[in-house]
């Protein structure tokens, strides 16, 4: 699994010897952590029927229902969903859906909507039609290197965290509380405290997912978590990168024949050993840049790579533009 651009590291039964397996709880920990909202943007619709919106992009999209009801309608979806007022939708990968007021209604671009209504000074706009009343609280965020993000990858179409009797959850009301707060303000750091919150509100839908539904995933890194052998590999790469592991040393650390964890690794995660390392090192590689000052050449030493040259082409496959400029422009990987 290593290659010339990655660095020797110890032998296998040294990694063998030195390293803990995380456990599922840590594995999942650390890839939460590796979450972050680099731009998000919010608006406040009020909608009366009949209406109806669509919305595509390379972004998560996410929508909260205040008041009244709507449904919700997209690729992978068997039949339209209702929503209810405190009802909370986040679109992980940006699929195209329409959100509208009945199951048939012609839609119209959302942003042209937006584009067409001044907002008052609460930052709400009004459309649609003369009938019933909906509120909604609509977003959408990009992370860094999302494009890689093994999350992101094994989470479904759309995640739905249900309110109770009408209310949203108490962590959502609290969330949804700040948003309008900050909605109100100017302030140099509001962008900072937008994407904040949109941490908050990703991570938490994340988290209802998981409880309700982690039992269930067939593929993926969510299905890793359930087999023991394959959540100790991937605990590994996760807590040791920069180790130069082979396909060889990660089954020998899982009890399987080398052919054997191959076929399981690729079967339950979706991916081969090798490719799912050199994402996870150039997401960490991203982080580090975007996140301290650490040289590029430390970091593409920590990253596997020997050769500044092979990391920098590496890190721009990956992610559109070289390290440098990523740091420099503070750029959102897509």
């Amino acid at each position: 699994m290593t290659s010339k651009t990655t660095r020797s590291k110890a032998a296998p039964g040294s990694v063998a010897s030195t390293t803990a397996d995380p456990s599922g709880k840590e594995l999942f920990a650390d890839l939460l952590h590796s979450i972050y909202v680099s731009r998000s943007r919010y608006f406040r619709p009020s909608f009366r029927a009949p209406w109806s919106c669509w919305l595509d992009g390379s972004f998560t999209a996410f929508h909260v229902v205040t008041r009244g009801t709507c449904w919700i309608e997209m690729r992978g979806l068997p039949k339209p969903l209702r929503l209810s007022a405190g009802d909370f939708v986040v679109v992980p990968r940006g699929t195209q859906h329409v959100v509208l007021s009945t199951p048939g209604t012609e839609p119209v671009n959302f942003f042209e909507v937006v584009g067409q209504r001044a907002p008052n000074g609460d930052g709400v706009f009004s459309a649609g039609g003369h009938g019933r009343l909906t509120k909604l609280i609509c977003g959408g965020m990009q992370f860094e290197n999302s494009a890689a993000d093994a999350l992101l990858a094994a989470l479904p179409p759309l995640i739905q965290v249900k309110g109770r009797q009408g209310n949203a959850q108490p962590w959502l009301r609290a969330a949804v509380a700040h948003l309008l707060e900050a909605l109100k303000s100017e302030g140099p750091d509001r962008p900072t405290v937008f994407a904040r919150l949109a941490d908050i509100l990703f991570i938490q839908a994340v988290r209802t997912y998981l409880d309700q539904n982690a039992d269930l995933a067939r593929t993926g890194w969510l299905a890793a978590l359930h087999d023991k052998r394959i959540s100790r590999a991937v605990g590994l790469l996760h807590a040791n990168s920069e180790q130069g592991w082979t396909v060889a040393a990660l089954a020998d650390r899982s009890a399987l024949s080398r052919s054997a964890f191959s076929e399981r690794f690729l079967r339950t995660v979706g991916v081969p050993p090798h490719r799912y390392l050199a994402r996870l090192r150039m997401n960490k590689a991203a982080q580090r840049l975007r996140h301290h000052s650490d040289s590029i050449a430390a970091i593409a030493a920590s990253a596997g790579y020997a050769s500044l040259a092979s990391f920098s082409k590496a890190f721009k496959r990956q992610h559109g533009v070289g390290p440098k400029a990523f740091r420099k422009s503070g750029r959102i990987a897509n």
